[in-house]
């Protein structure tokens, strides 16, 4: 299916009075977002902060058969926007993907011990203070996969997700295959998780 022409963008994905989401800038973030998770392929994905679902519908477009699981507060400030975006993204998201297996669970990710899973692939974009971006990604990576991916948005853009990705990538360098940031309009960083398996394959045990 790939991603939609930027005109399709503006018409059919973002939401009534989200005006700046129909900007080039916005469209080419969420363009790389479907590149990354194209690359990944991942069969089951999980996202922590929802929003309008621009997100979620990029993954989908580039893994449109994959069981999505979207975690989000209710009428929480979604990005300076104050409301219950469910019923919004839902609509986008079974119109386009009804293939998709999609779940959106209202839960605030600061009162949760897990994710379940396991993902392939895990969207960080909740609350960005330092504390609670730490606490999202402890939850992403107990429920990554063996070599699954985890994608941290706002890297460059909000300094607590700065600080917390650092101190996270040092604290769990055992864990972790490779990490890295990826220039974008915000700054993502990516991180992959160590794929215990394979390497156990490699070494004949």
């Amino acid at each position: 299916m790939g991603f939609p022409t930027i005109d399709n963008w503006q018409k059919q994905v973002i939401a009534p009075g989200d005006e700046q989401f129909k900007e080039r800038r916005f469209y080419d973030y969420y363009r790389g977002k479907f590149e990354i998770c194209r690359a990944v392929a991942p069969a089951r994905i999980a996202e922590i902060g929802v929003r309008y679902g621009y997100s979620a519908f990029s993954f989908l477009a580039a893994s449109p058969g994959a069981e999505y699981t979207g975690y989000d507060v209710v009428a929480g400030c979604h990005g300076g926007v104050k409301a219950n975006t469910f019923v919004y993204v839902c609509d986008l998201l079974r119109r386009h993907y009804p293939e998709a297996q999609v779940e959106l669970i209202y839960q605030d990710s600061r009162e949760m011990e897990s994710l379940g899973g396991p993902f392939d692939f895990v969207h960080v974009d909740a609350n960005h203070r330092e504390e609670v971006c730490r606490h999202d990604m402890e939850l992403a990576l107990a429920a990554c996969c063996p070599g699954g991916v985890i994608l941290v948005d706002d890297y460059t853009y909000i300094a607590g997700v700065t600080r917390a990705v650092d101190r996270f990538v040092l604290d769990n360098a055992s864990a972790i295959e490779r990490h890295y940031s990826r220039p974008s309009l915000r700054g993502e960083y990516i991180i992959e998780k160590q794929n215990d398996e394979a390497r156990k394959d490699s070494n004949g045990h």
